[in-house]
Protein backbone atom coordinates (compact mmCIF):
# COMPACT_ATOMS: atom_id res chain seq x y z
CA UNK A 1 0.00 0.00 0.00
CA UNK A 2 2.79 2.78 0.68
CA UNK A 3 3.95 2.02 -2.88
CA UNK A 4 0.82 3.04 -4.25
CA UNK A 5 0.81 5.56 -2.17
CA UNK A 6 4.08 6.82 -3.32
CA UNK A 7 3.37 6.13 -6.21
CA UNK A 8 0.24 8.20 -6.62
CA UNK A 9 2.12 11.13 -4.63
CA UNK A 10 4.42 10.99 -6.96
CA UNK A 11 1.87 11.68 -10.28
CA UNK A 12 -0.31 14.31 -8.40
CA UNK A 13 3.01 16.03 -6.92
CA UNK A 14 -0.01 17.19 -4.38
CA UNK A 15 1.07 17.30 -0.15
CA UNK A 16 -1.62 17.57 2.49
CA UNK A 17 -1.12 18.49 5.99
CA UNK A 18 -3.35 19.51 9.24
CA UNK A 19 -1.86 21.65 11.74
CA UNK A 20 -4.48 22.33 15.02
CA UNK A 21 -5.64 26.36 14.61
CA UNK A 22 -6.34 28.44 17.56
CA UNK A 23 -9.98 29.17 18.69
CA UNK A 24 -11.24 32.81 18.11
CA UNK A 25 -11.73 34.31 21.63
CA UNK A 26 -15.69 35.56 21.56
CA UNK A 27 -15.95 38.61 23.91
CA UNK A 28 -19.96 38.68 24.69
CA UNK A 29 -21.26 42.58 23.76
CA UNK A 30 -20.80 45.76 26.53
CA UNK A 31 -23.45 48.25 27.30
CA UNK A 32 -22.63 51.30 26.88
CA UNK A 33 -20.98 54.32 24.32
CA UNK A 34 -19.50 53.04 21.07
CA UNK A 35 -17.47 55.46 18.76
CA UNK A 36 -18.16 54.70 14.99
CA UNK A 37 -20.33 55.82 11.59
CA UNK A 38 -23.65 55.46 9.70
CA UNK A 39 -22.79 53.14 6.87
CA UNK A 40 -26.43 52.09 5.86
CA UNK A 41 -29.66 53.37 6.02
CA UNK A 42 -33.57 52.33 4.63
CA UNK A 43 -36.60 53.80 5.31
CA UNK A 44 -39.80 53.12 4.71
CA UNK A 45 -43.99 54.73 5.70
CA UNK A 46 -46.25 52.38 8.41
CA UNK A 47 -49.13 53.38 9.86
CA UNK A 48 -48.46 53.06 13.69
CA UNK A 49 -51.02 51.58 15.98
CA UNK A 50 -53.43 50.54 13.97
CA UNK A 51 -53.38 53.36 11.73
CA UNK A 52 -53.57 56.01 14.43
CA UNK A 53 -50.86 57.41 13.63
CA UNK A 54 -48.55 57.71 10.27
CA UNK A 55 -44.40 57.62 10.68
CA UNK A 56 -41.58 57.06 8.27
CA UNK A 57 -39.24 54.31 9.62
CA UNK A 58 -35.24 55.33 9.48
CA UNK A 59 -33.62 51.85 9.90
CA UNK A 60 -29.69 52.35 9.68
CA UNK A 61 -26.49 50.15 10.36
CA UNK A 62 -23.77 51.13 12.80
CA UNK A 63 -20.37 50.44 12.56
CA UNK A 64 -17.50 50.78 15.36
CA UNK A 65 -14.97 52.16 14.53
CA UNK A 66 -10.93 52.17 15.20
CA UNK A 67 -11.07 54.87 17.71
CA UNK A 68 -12.67 52.25 20.46
CA UNK A 69 -9.53 50.51 20.68
CA UNK A 70 -8.05 52.60 23.64
CA UNK A 71 -11.66 52.54 25.69
CA UNK A 72 -12.52 50.34 28.35
CA UNK A 73 -15.71 47.94 28.26
CA UNK A 74 -17.51 46.53 30.79
CA UNK A 75 -19.30 42.95 29.51
CA UNK A 76 -20.98 40.10 31.38
CA UNK A 77 -19.65 36.61 30.91
CA UNK A 78 -21.14 33.40 30.83
CA UNK A 79 -21.12 32.98 34.08
CA UNK A 80 -22.43 36.35 35.05
CA UNK A 81 -19.54 37.80 36.25
CA UNK A 82 -18.40 41.50 35.00
CA UNK A 83 -15.67 41.59 33.13
CA UNK A 84 -13.52 44.44 31.53
CA UNK A 85 -11.89 44.93 28.02
CA UNK A 86 -10.62 46.84 25.39
CA UNK A 87 -12.70 48.46 22.77
CA UNK A 88 -9.95 46.57 19.78
CA UNK A 89 -12.67 43.22 19.82
CA UNK A 90 -15.55 45.37 18.77
CA UNK A 91 -13.84 47.02 16.01
CA UNK A 92 -16.26 46.54 12.93
CA UNK A 93 -19.06 44.99 15.05
CA UNK A 94 -22.26 46.23 12.85
CA UNK A 95 -25.55 47.28 15.42
CA UNK A 96 -28.94 48.17 13.93
CA UNK A 97 -30.56 51.22 15.01
CA UNK A 98 -34.21 52.94 14.51
CA UNK A 99 -35.38 56.61 14.10
CA UNK A 100 -38.96 57.34 13.90
CA UNK A 101 -40.29 60.50 12.25
CA UNK A 102 -43.98 60.94 12.87
CA UNK A 103 -45.90 62.66 10.12
CA UNK A 104 -48.08 65.62 10.41
CA UNK A 105 -51.60 64.88 8.78
CA UNK A 106 -53.11 66.92 5.74
CA UNK A 107 -57.27 67.70 5.81
CA UNK A 108 -57.42 64.64 4.26
CA UNK A 109 -55.61 62.32 6.11
CA UNK A 110 -57.84 60.49 8.89
CA UNK A 111 -54.31 59.93 11.51
CA UNK A 112 -53.68 61.81 14.11
CA UNK A 113 -50.22 64.24 14.80
CA UNK A 114 -48.41 63.53 17.27
CA UNK A 115 -45.52 66.16 17.48
CA UNK A 116 -44.13 64.97 20.49
CA UNK A 117 -42.85 61.55 19.47
CA UNK A 118 -40.21 62.56 17.43
CA UNK A 119 -38.34 63.95 20.46
CA UNK A 120 -36.09 61.15 19.37
CA UNK A 121 -35.72 62.45 15.61
CA UNK A 122 -34.85 66.09 16.50
CA UNK A 123 -32.06 65.08 18.89
CA UNK A 124 -30.60 62.65 15.83
CA UNK A 125 -30.66 65.52 13.30
CA UNK A 126 -28.86 67.46 16.08
CA UNK A 127 -26.93 65.57 16.38
CA UNK A 128 -25.53 64.97 12.83
CA UNK A 129 -25.65 69.03 12.58
CA UNK A 130 -29.15 69.34 10.27
CA UNK A 131 -30.55 72.42 11.27
CA UNK A 132 -34.24 72.18 12.71
CA UNK A 133 -35.55 75.95 12.26
CA UNK A 134 -38.05 77.19 14.75
CA UNK A 135 -41.25 78.52 13.44
CA UNK A 136 -44.70 79.98 15.46
CA UNK A 137 -47.57 77.94 14.55
CA UNK A 138 -51.04 78.28 15.39
CA UNK A 139 -52.29 74.80 16.92
CA UNK A 140 -55.74 75.09 18.43
CA UNK A 141 -56.21 78.77 18.32
CA UNK A 142 -53.02 79.13 20.30
CA UNK A 143 -49.48 80.27 19.12
CA UNK A 144 -46.83 77.46 19.57
CA UNK A 145 -43.75 77.99 18.79
CA UNK A 146 -42.38 74.54 17.05
CA UNK A 147 -39.08 73.13 15.76
CA UNK A 148 -39.54 71.64 11.56
CA UNK A 149 -38.30 68.56 11.39
CA UNK A 150 -36.62 67.84 7.80
CA UNK A 151 -36.90 64.59 6.19
CA UNK A 152 -33.45 62.91 6.23
CA UNK A 153 -32.15 61.31 3.06
CA UNK A 154 -29.69 58.66 3.05
CA UNK A 155 -27.37 60.72 1.49
CA UNK A 156 -27.76 63.29 4.87
CA UNK A 157 -27.05 60.17 7.49
CA UNK A 158 -24.83 57.71 5.46
CA UNK A 159 -21.17 58.30 6.83
CA UNK A 160 -21.35 60.33 9.74
CA UNK A 161 -19.25 59.96 12.79
CA UNK A 162 -21.84 59.26 16.06
CA UNK A 163 -21.58 58.10 19.56
CA UNK A 164 -24.19 55.04 19.79
CA UNK A 165 -25.11 54.05 23.09
CA UNK A 166 -25.61 50.13 22.95
CA UNK A 167 -27.97 47.85 24.47
CA UNK A 168 -29.68 45.10 24.47
CA UNK A 169 -32.90 44.97 22.50
CA UNK A 170 -36.61 43.30 23.26
CA UNK A 171 -36.50 39.88 23.17
CA UNK A 172 -38.16 37.98 20.43
CA UNK A 173 -39.09 34.22 19.00
CA UNK A 174 -37.93 33.53 15.87
CA UNK A 175 -39.60 30.45 13.43
CA UNK A 176 -37.77 27.58 15.60
CA UNK A 177 -39.19 28.84 18.98
CA UNK A 178 -36.25 29.99 19.95
CA UNK A 179 -35.62 33.10 21.79
CA UNK A 180 -33.78 36.15 20.84
CA UNK A 181 -31.71 39.35 21.65
CA UNK A 182 -30.25 41.51 19.49
CA UNK A 183 -27.88 44.24 20.52
CA UNK A 184 -29.48 47.55 19.43
CA UNK A 185 -28.32 50.96 18.78
CA UNK A 186 -31.06 53.08 21.40
CA UNK A 187 -29.87 56.49 20.44
CA UNK A 188 -26.45 58.64 18.88
CA UNK A 189 -24.92 61.31 20.37
CA UNK A 190 -22.84 63.94 18.57
CA UNK A 191 -18.67 62.35 18.21
CA UNK A 192 -17.05 65.77 18.92
CA UNK A 193 -13.99 65.53 16.87
CA UNK A 194 -15.47 62.99 14.56
CA UNK A 195 -14.80 62.94 11.04
CA UNK A 196 -17.27 62.21 8.53
CA UNK A 197 -16.60 59.06 6.00
CA UNK A 198 -17.31 59.25 2.17
CA UNK A 199 -20.10 56.72 1.60
CA UNK A 200 -22.46 56.72 -0.96
CA UNK A 201 -26.04 55.98 -1.13
CA UNK A 202 -25.84 53.76 -3.93
CA UNK A 203 -22.88 51.38 -2.71
CA UNK A 204 -24.23 50.60 0.48
CA UNK A 205 -20.74 50.15 1.00
CA UNK A 206 -18.88 48.93 4.38
CA UNK A 207 -16.28 51.03 5.95
CA UNK A 208 -13.27 49.88 4.71
CA UNK A 209 -10.99 49.42 8.39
Amino acid sequence: MAEVNDMFNEITKEQSFYVKGKKSQFTPFAKGDYWGHITEVDSKVLDVKDGQYKARLYTYTFVASTENKDFDFQYEDIDGKMLTTKGHVYIGKKFKGKLWRFLEPSKDDTFESNPTGNAGYLRFCETIGVECPKETKTIDGEDVEVQLLPELSADMMLGQPVCAFVDKGRPFTNKEGETKVYWDVKFCKKWTGGTKKEISAKSGSDLPF
